[in-house]
């Protein structure tokens, strides 16, 4: 082999030695990347689990009130007039004209029984609002899915509202019924 042949290939060699380096330190950082996008991801994921755990009590708490306090379902159609029994009273002590109301298909979910009322009323948009706090205390396990708020054109200051009212209760077996317990 001449000296020129053995210059070359040492500078091919040289050349193949550069680029596989090259080659290995790109794969190299891209691996650190890698792996320091899943060290955030584990420190963040293990700070949501300490927070989580820190309001564990809070929520312990929460799920004793729910259980004791959230009455549990005994009849469908009870609970339904007991619903528009209470809407109706509140409406009036607020003075708020209920003009028209429709119960709508209970539901059973994994977590509770629902029952409820879709009512068109026509008041001041203050009673309302004020009607709608009262009425959605935590105490009273009511909801509102849907409202809608539209001026009337004839009175500016009075509106027509259409509310979606549920009340939600526990799965709980009424006393008395030869079974115990609730739905976890």
């Amino acid at each position: 082999m001449k000296a020129s042949e053995q210059r070359l290939l040492i500078i091919l060699i040289a050349m193949v030695a550069v680029f596989a380096t090259g080659f290995m330190t790109m794969r190299m950082l891209d691996w650190q990347r890698a792996l320091d996008k899943k060290a955030r991801s584990v420190q963040l994921r293990r700070a949501e689990t300490e927070a989580l755990l820190a309001e564990a009590g809070l929520w312990s708490a929460r799920l004793a009130w729910l259980r004791e306090s959230q009455p549990p379902m005994t009849n469908i159609n009870r609970a339904s007039s007991e619903l528009s029994k209470a809407l109706d009273d509140s409406a009036k002590t607020h003075n708020v004209t209920i003009e028209n109301g429709q119960f709508v298909e209970p539901v059973e979910t994994a977590h509770f029984h629902q029952v409820g009322k879709t009512l068109l009323v026509k008041t001041e948009i203050k009673p309302l609002f004020q009607w709608l706090h009262e009425m959605l205390s935590p105490e009273t396990f009511h909801m509102v899915s849907h409202l809608t708020i539209v001026p009337l054109p004839e009175d500016p200051k009075k509106v027509t509202a259409t509310i979606h009212v549920s009340r939600l209760y526990s799965l709980a077996k009424p006393a008395g019924d030869g079974t115990e317990g609730s739905t976890p």
